[in-house]
């Protein structure tokens, strides 16, 4: 199962992205998660930024409401009404 989960589930998307991030290093605290595989990264803050950076670009969306963990698939995708990004863990 893909789950599909809500910013203002905070202590659930920490373990979903520490779950996410098993091959990085995952900084958690109450404001941010950052998850630095070293060729890529991904950050999120409980205010609904999202920034990623690779090594042929970034992005950047600050208004993220959820966010659908795929662990299978090694990717991480906001699905908003304006955009939809998918981010894919460098060991896939």
């Amino acid at each position: 199962m893909t789950p599909r989960v809500q910013l203002n589930e905070w202590e659930t998307l920490i373990d979903e992205l520490r779950r996410f991030g098993h091959s990085g290093d995952v900084t958690a605290t109450d404001d941010q998660i950052h998850i630095d595989f070293g060729s890529a990264s991904v950050e999120l803050s409980r205010d609904g930024i999202l920034q990623t950076g690779m090594a042929l670009h970034d992005f950047t969306y600050d208004d993220t409401v959820a966010v659908i963990v795929d662990h299978d698939a090694g990717t991480l995708t906001v699905d908003a009404d304006t955009v939809s990004y998918t981010f894919r863990r460098p060991d896939g």
